[in-house]
């Protein structure tokens, strides 16, 4: 019985809205996490990957992050986490990254390659592609493959704008085929000073109503991230504070949910151009623009 309950538990809120489909799009990384995942626009991570593929080409160097979302309200059945790899060259920039999500009795597995370019330094374009695996505990496991696009593009010295399409090729897993989430996402950033980051996202869900996710994030002597968002369907809160130390960057992130409570989520980065990339990074967009013109 206990068992039971565990396995209804996680039907019901893999997707935190009460309506279960394999693979849903939940946030990851906890600097996204903090912006309400209104991620879209800035992509400056590798947790890019999860929100515009286009956006890994704007980091310098290469970079690992480690994602851990251990007991999200208060339930290990809910366990999500990933790992990420971004490889800028003279050709683009590549990435790889796993994804996992469950427990020993439903668990899914999500590995992503990804690619990305831009020109001038202001249109960026990527892609993903994805390899699902599904396994349940006694009835098996199934796989398919999803094919993601994103763009993003500097319009001013301090306006950017993103998009992107996931599961665009509306894959089937399992032997009911059931349809994975197709989601379209769109947004702007926009950056009056250095130090301080608007964000703001519509998500549409081909089954649901659009989301609509906003955050901001202020930066303390290039040492602290301080931020704070908001979400709907479900209305959410969140916040959270990233720290840079040489090549180290490290991320807490919290979210309120309406119905399922508070839940906690950390992340560490490794950026091998430390300090140096930090500040090419805030800078990019004023200096990309200034320069296309």
């Amino acid at each position: 019985m206990k068992i039971s309950l565990k396995i209804i538990i996680v039907l019901l809120s893999v997707s935190f809205r009460f309506t279960y489909s394999q693979f849903e799009l939940i946030d990851i990384g906890a600097k996204p996490i903090s912006l309400g995942g209104a991620f879209t626009s800035l992509a400056n991570n590798s947790n890019a990957v999860y929100y515009n593929p286009a956006g890994i080409s704007q980091i310098p160097f290469r970079e690992v992050s480690v994602f851990y979302s251990p007991a999200p309200f208060g339930l290990k059945e809910l366990a999500n986490g990933s790992v990420n790899y971004v490889e800028p060259t003279k050709f683009g920039a590549f990435g790889l990254s796993a994804k996992t999500y469950g427990f020993e009795l439903y668990k899914e597995i999500t590995v992503t390659a990804t690619y990305s370019n831009n020109y001038k330094k202001k249109i960026f374009y990527g892609a993903n592609i994805n390899y699902y695996n599904l396994k349940i505990q006694n009835y098996g496991s199934a796989s398919t493959f999803g094919i993601d696009i994103g763009g993003l593009a500097y319009l001013t010295d301090f306006l950017r704008w993103g998009f992107a399409a996931f599961n665009l090729n509306r894959p089937k897993i399992g032997t009911q085929d059931d349809k994975l989430p197709q989601v379209y996402r769109t947004g702007v950033s926009i950056q009056p000073r250095k130090e301080l980051n608007f964000v703001l996202d519509v998500e549409k869900d081909t089954r649901y109503t659009a989301s609509v996710k906003a955050g901001v994030e202020y930066s303390l002597y290039d040492m602290i991230d301080l931020r704070a968002g908001i979400g709907t369907e479900p209305t959410k809160f969140s916040g959270g504070v990233g720290l840079y130390y040489s090549i180290f960057e490290i991320d807490y992130g919290f979210y309120n949910h309406q119905d399922l409570g508070l839940t906690h989520q950390g992340t560490i980065t490794i950026n091998f151009g430390g300090a140096i990339n930090r500040e090419i990074i805030r800078n990019s967009l004023k200096d990309a623009f200034k320069k296309g013109k």
